[in-house]
């Protein structure tokens, strides 16, 4: 199988939990690293996939290389390469399809109550979790749905929490979260909690629970990523 190219933006949110699932499976992957510098490849006939991680920037931003992965993940969708967002990749997914990412009313940060729709359950052949469960929140902008794509996610503070748009898999949320990468965050973006609120949980409501919600969110994360690979599979086998 082709690897799949998986886009790391800054080294505290790295695919994490993502990789441990690839690993398990022998699915052969690449990472390529914004942060250092490494510049963004345009083939993409030889990947099964894209995968797109978090950021502290806005996909708003006037950068050079958010302009290059809007543009590749445009190319990639008029392929049928299949192409999994997450946090600011969902909202690149957001803006290159057509919607519109912007800032949030207050930053969501912690595990929020986040519901999943019939066709999400059904789609992803989700089972023993309930149609409410908490994800892990780090961001300050918001997504709106392209048009033609199916909602799958819904949150409290912050409403779209994902969608379905044709080959491209758009999530607000971070499935792909580990113990180590929240501590990671707490220590690199302390500031961000300084005023706890309803939507902005404070460290020790973050850390209160968090092997149970870990353990819930990687029950999620595997659903997803069983059939976001099948869509990666099937892709190889129209282009092999």
């Amino acid at each position: 199988m082709k690897p799949i190219r998986i886009f790391s933006h800054v080294a505290c949110e790295h695919p994490g939990y993502l990789c441990e699932y690839l690993e398990k499976r022998g699915i052969c992957y690449e990472k390529i690293h914004i942060g250092l510098g490494e510049p963004i490849p345009k083939q993409i006939d030889n990947i099964s996939g894209l995968v797109f991680l978090g950021s502290p920037v806005s996909v708003n931003d006037p950068l050079p290389w958010i302009a290059e992965e809007l543009a590749l993940i445009k190319q990639a969708s008029q392929a049928g390469i299949p192409v999994l967002g997450i946090c600011f990749g969902g909202q690149l997914i957001s803006k290159a399809l057509g919607g519109e990412v912007r800032p949030a009313p207050a930053m969501q940060i912690g595990w929020h109550h986040t519901t999943l729709s019939a066709y999400a359950k059904e789609l992803f052949n989700i089972r023993g979790i309930s149609h409410s469960f908490y994800t892990f929140e780090w961001h300050g902008d918001s997504f709106s749905l392209p048009i033609g794509a199916l909602p799958l996610f819904n949150g409290g503070c912050i409403k779209n929490q994902g969608f379905l748009c044709k080959n491209c898999l758009a999530l607000q949320f971070h499935p792909e979260i580990t113990k180590p990468m929240v501590h990671e965050l707490l220590e690199k973006y302390t500031d961000c909690l300084k005023i706890p609120s309803e939507c902005t949980h404070s460290k020790e409501q973050i850390l209160e629970n968090i092997d149970v919600y870990l353990a819930q969110q990687h029950t999620l994360a595997n659903a997803i990523f069983n059939w976001w690979m099948d869509q990666a599979y099937s892709y190889k086998e129209l282009t092999t």
